[in-house]
């Protein structure tokens, strides 16, 4: 083993001072390629996921479900959010209700209050999951409390049009269930059994 160090030849210190010298511009250049593998590749999902929103807001659905896409089976919550409902509306994909549920049940689950708004709402129409009031106002109730500025008072009333339908004790338990959850990491689907479509 000293060997293949080349600590084998003369007094232990001077050789491994030698090895350090021989390797370090390998485990200089190793280090490099490290910390630049780690930096560029969220910088270009970055880049991939503005390409989208902005092939999106140009109605080119098609090539933003494409985008997104990509994205969401490597877990990029965002891209999941805006390719459920891409799903959800049948833009640039056929309209898939099972679909919009699973991807936004998956960005919902991370936290992501656009997410957990159009999961509530599926959950309180009862498309591509089972009809739920007490789940709809539980993912409402999470969207609204994370909720921006700009959106928040009409999210409310949603979630409150949701709370007219159910009795006291649905309505706390779906208190209890938003205010026991907790968010999970993302979920990419590298290597594992195609997503719906």
């Amino acid at each position: 083993m000293r060997e293949a160090c080349g600590l084998s030849r003369g007094d232990g210190k001077n050789a491994f001072l030698r090895w350090i010298a021989r390797t370090r511009p390998v485990r200089l250049q190793l280090i490099v390629l490290f910390l630049l593998s780690t930096a560029v590749a969220p910088a270009a999902r970055a880049d991939t996921f503005a390409a989208g929103t902005r092939a999106y807001a140009a109605q080119n659905y098609v090539l933003s479900g494409e985008i997104f896409a990509r994205l969401a089976e490597h877990g990029d919550p965002r891209a999941q959010t805006y390719l459920g409902v891409m799903y959800l509306r049948g833009q640039g994909v056929p309209q898939n209700f099972d679909a919009a549920a699973f991807w936004l049940h998956l960005a919902s689950e991370t936290g992501l209050p656009e997410a957990q708004y159009f999961l509530g709402l599926m959950y309180d129409k009862g498309q591509g999951v089972a009809q739920d009031f007490v789940v709809a106002h539980a993912w409402l109730n999470l969207a609204v409390a994370h909720a921006e500025p700009r959106v928040r008072n009409r999210w409310v009333l949603i979630r409150n049009a949701v709370a007219s339908k159910m009795s006291e004790a649905q309505l706390a338990e779906a208190r209890r269930l938003a205010y026991t959850w907790r968010p999970e990491p993302p979920v990419a689907f590298e290597g594992r059994p195609d997503p719906p479509r």
